[in-house]
């Protein structure tokens, strides 16, 4: 992922949101979050190769090894479990973005972010589960319907600097597909809303958590 970009360039939303997941497994996690990730950047370092640099919404930032959160910091099962799906998923997402900026933008080709209600363009903007069926909480009721444990799940797990784990088994993602499909009302809000609250590990009141 970092070769595909220059000092200087800002990580695209995409991309964000596997850097922002994958900033989860760092050792000082708390540290380079500080109050909440915005986006993220490229920056050169001294020894002339390029880095992941956090900014955060307080418009302070700091530098990141992703190779130091991949083999610090392996991820929990829960973390693999729900990143596999919400790969399984990321394409129907894309789409419903793109059907709700075709139904929806103004004039001025933006819409209204559901949280902030400020007006942002399709390249900003990101899909988010309103509660109380939240990711989490549609991976959990899924897995129960099935009688399945998370350590049940085939997904791919420990490939060498793997970022984001694949399901394996194609019925069971289809599947997947179906449910979240049926289940999921979508929120379309600012990019950076959906990171700041991912790092910020929020945890609503009712949701059902992963174990």
């Amino acid at each position: 992922m970092l070769g595909r970009y220059k000092a200087g360039d800002r990580v695209s939303d995409n991309d964000a949101l596997d850097l922002s997941a994958l900033l989860e497994r760092h050792d000082e996690y708390p540290q380079k979050v500080g109050k909440g990730v915005d986006h993220f950047e490229v920056m050169a370092t001294e020894h002339g190769t390029n880095c992941f640099r956090i900014v955060r919404i307080d418009g302070t930032g700091t530098d990141f090894s992703y190779r130091h959160c991949i083999t610090q910091r392996p991820p929990s099962r829960k973390q693999e479990v729900s990143a596999a799906f919400r790969r399984v998923i990321q394409l129907d997402l894309y789409a419903a973005r793109d059907k709700f900026f075709s139904d929806h933008r103004g004039e001025d080709g933006k819409v209204s972010c559901a949280v902030t209600r400020e007006r942002i363009v399709r390249d900003e903007a990101h899909m988010d589960h309103r509660p109380p069926m939240t990711f989490e909480v549609i991976v959990t009721t899924f897995l129960e319907g099935r009688g399945m444990s998370l350590d049940q799940v085939p997904i791919t797990s420990g490939l060498d600097e793997q970022v984001s784990p694949e399901v394996t088994d194609v019925d069971l993602a289809e599947a997947f597909r179906g449910y979240h499909s049926r289940v999921a009302k979508l929120d379309i809000v600012k990019s950076a809303i959906n990171l700041a609250q991912s790092s910020r590990n929020r945890i609503k009141d009712g949701r059902v958590k992963l174990t």
